[in-house]
This record gives C-alpha cells, structure tokens and sequence, in this order.
C-alpha cells in the first residue's frame, strides 16, 4: 500500500530508528525501534507536491555556543495555505552540528504535521526521545559519558520558555519532573534528562499549537 500520492511511495524510504524510552515501572532507558522516514525524505514529499506559495517562519530560536544547545520553533506553510508548527532542540553531546540539527528536526516534525510522514515519525510521539539519526551515529561510549553531564543553563532557560509557554506553573512544572525522574529541581537533571524533557514539553507544545 502507497503511502504517499503522486510519484512518492513513502514505505520505500522506510528504515528502523532506535528510539531511547524512559520505563517508569523499572526506573531506567530502554532502546526499541520505530518505523522511521527520515527528514530528507519527508522535505523531498513535501517539494513535489507543494512547488510554489510555500514559506518556512523562524518564531522562536535559543542558540548557546557556550553549552552547545539550539532551540527552534518553526511554522510551515504549504502550497494551501495550511500551516503548522514543529519545535525541535539538540546538543553539541548529540551532534557536532547540533544547531542544523535542531533546525531540521523542528522543521520534519511541521512537515509531518502537515501529513508528511505523520505515521513515520516516532519523535511524535508524547515523551519519546529518539536515540540516533539514521545516518548518523556517535560513539555508544562517549553518549554514554555525555548523558552523566548535568544540564546546561540553556536547557534550564528553555525548560522555563517552553512550560511559560505552555501556562504551567513552577509547582506543575516540577510534579512531571518528578513523576518522570523523580527529581523536582531542574539543576539536578543530568543533561540528557533535560533534553529528554524538553522533547516532552515540546510534544505539548506543539499539540497545543496545531490543535
């Protein structure tokens, strides 16, 4: 079954993501894996069937050189005028380009908002943090090290935009904390945790935002 309309057959660009999920009931990360159509992919969809009176609005951006963290909330509009809102983040622990990173995540998750791959994208997902690009894949070892760090003053700053955003409260905020890592403060997350939850807020977000 097709998929895609037009020339473009998603299921034949389909790989299998691994995605790291936080188990409530043991306490720790698991890895399973997803479905997954890449972000290229969903942009080359996105291209064929929208060739004119497009746009692409940066509404919100965070860029720390310093902790090696971005932030960006993108809204796309297709050829329609249909509009939606996709938000991704990224650290430099993650991705040597995590600025481009960031950028392109926000930007799939619009695209498949729009209905580009909506069924193929695990990011999507309440609370999921996918683990590794499929092309792209770093050292098991040096993540390992990486997630141990403890968070950025960036992250904190962008937990504290995104649950402004959102309305929640300090008190609210820190209930989900705890209830997701049984910590209550921000500066006692570890910095993959953080980027964990700010997946998480941003799947909120973004519901919010198209909804």
């Amino acid at each position: 079954m097709s998929t895609g309309s037009g020339s473009f057959n998603a299921e034949e660009y389909i790989t299998k993501l691994p995605m790291r999920r936080w188990n409530h009931r043991t306490g720790s990360w698991e890895t399973d894996y997803a479905d997954y159509l890449e972000i290229k992919w969903r942009m080359v969809w996105f291209r064929g069937e929208n060739r004119e009176n497009t746009k692409t609005s940066i509404r919100d951006k965070i860029i720390d050189p310093q902790s090696r963290f971005a932030y960006y909330e993108l809204e796309v509009v297709d050829s329609k005028g249909n509009v939606e809102i996709g938000v991704g983040s990224e650290t430099g622990d993650d991705f040597e380009d995590y600025i481009e990173k960031a950028y392109t995540k926000a930007y799939g998750r619009a695209l498949a908002a729009l209905g580009y791959g909506t069924q193929f994208a695990p990011e999507l997902e309440e609370g999921e943090s996918i683990a590794d690009s499929p092309v792209e894949t770093q050292k098991t070892e040096s993540k390992a090290i990486a997630r141990k760090r403890p968070v950025t003053e960036a992250q904190r700053r962008a937990i504290y935009a995104i649950y402004n955003a959102l309305g929640y409260t300090e008190a609210q905020m820190k209930e989900i904390m705890q209830t997701r890592y049984n910590k209550s403060d921000s500066k006692s997350l570890t910095r993959q945790e953080a980027s964990d939850f700010i997946d998480y807020l941003n799947s909120i977000k973004n519901r919010n935002l198209t909804h």
